[in-house]
């Protein structure tokens, strides 16, 4: 019963300044719901490099909502040079789950797509450049993904808004998609039997030198 049931997914992301906020709520079987929200993603360049700082929350949800968990992370690169080392260790990796990734899009039922961006630079040419701009871009992302999921899909929706007074620069998406806990479950397992043999690799790795 719960393998075949469809786990609904309602997905926000909003950047307005320097301020991110993210979150995701489930719900499954028309009462459970859970939230993961990570209000706070600020990116600091710095001397000693870039820091990374996350707040995820997971709570109920319902006239009852109850936080279960409130936890802060931070993590710090301290040159450019170890985030080209992080991204070159894990390339590897995330090339070997694309076919995952895309098998789990391929069963993903999308209800709504809508994509909102607000700019403005201050100079009124440099702000139709970049709002035409915008909406190539925006337009070749949203088409590429749309070729990705399953059939019977929404008309997505995409807003780009210019400023030509001032400085302005925000986005917003709101998705809300729908996919079986079987999905899930086998894509899952397919990841992580890739990441036990990535690890036993580096292991082998390790243990020759």
């Amino acid at each position: 019963m719960v393998l075949v049931s469809h786990i609904k997914v309602h997905f926000k992301y909003f950047r307005v300044a320097e301020d991110d906020t993210i979150s995701f709520e489930f719900f499954l079987l028309g009462f459970i719901h859970y939230k993961i929200e990570v209000p706070v993603v600020i990116f600091q360049q710095k001397l000693s490099g870039i820091s990374l700082t996350t707040r995820t929350e997971l709570e109920t949800g319902g006239d009852h909502s109850e936080e279960l968990l409130g936890k802060q992370e931070k993590r710090t690169i301290s040159s450019i040079g170890e985030a080209k080392n992080l991204c070159h260790r894990w390339w590897p990796f995330f090339r070997a789950i694309k076919p995952d990734m895309d098998y789990l899009l391929a069963h993903l039922s999308l209800e709504r797509f809508v994509w909102k961006l607000r700019i403005g630079t201050g100079d009124a040419a440099v702000t139709g450049i970049i709002t035409g701009v915008a909406w190539g871009i925006m337009g070749s992302i949203t088409s590429l993904f749309y070729k990705k999921i399953a059939t019977n899909k929404p008309e997505p929706e995409l807003q780009v808004e210019p400023n030509f007074k001032k400085e302005v620069f925000s986005t917003s998406i709101d998705c809300i998609f729908k996919i079986r806990v079987v999905n899930i479950m086998v894509t899952g397992i397919k990841i992580l039997q890739k990441k036990v043999k990535r690890r036993g690799v580096n292991d082998v790795v390790r243990t020759s030198h």
